[in-house]
């Protein structure tokens, strides 16, 4: 009788210890609608085109981290805005392959209108916006994650 309890006390005490183990690891990884819900906005406000095109292949390294399950907005004012424009942008096959990917570049239309930038030389896919800086700050309020290159 002693050896059957025995055995019984040490099966209940394997399967406690698997469902707490399996609990813990189950913790550790995010829920699969945060995984499906990285939202990202980059600040470019720079014109150097070296760090434009760090700023870039970082966001690349993030779609492929990230399986494409992202979105991110790169959004573009001050001395940045020439990585949208088309005659001035250093990366303009870079742009386009994250603009395929569903990335999302956006101009400031306070910058456009300070350099007399028309709207119709920005690279295809680029959409505007009022204000670059406020668009940056909106979107952290909406839960986007920072990152400036």
């Amino acid at each position: 009788m002693k050896r059957i309890a025995y055995t019984v006390m040490i099966g209940v005490a394997a399967v406690l210890t698997a469902t707490t183990a399996g609990s813990r690891a189950e913790d550790k990884q995010p829920p699969k609608e945060a995984a499906n819900m990285f939202k990202a906005v980059v600040h470019i406000n720079f014109s150097d085109a070296e760090r434009q095109k760090h700023g870039l292949k970082n966001v690349t390294n993030v779609l492929k981290e990230v399986k494409g399950e992202a979105e991110i907005v790169v959004v573009c004012h001050g001395p940045g805005i020439d990585l949208l424009v088309k005659d001035k942008s250093k990366h303009v096959e870079a742009v386009a392959e994250l603009v395929k990917a569903k990335v999302r570049f956006e101009a400031c239309e306070n910058t456009l209108r300070e350099k007399s930038i028309p709207k119709e030389t920005l690279l295809p896919g680029v959409t505007t916006t009022p204000s670059g800086a406020v668009e940056v700050v909106r979107k952290q309020q909406e839960g986007f994650g920072y990152f400036i290159p």
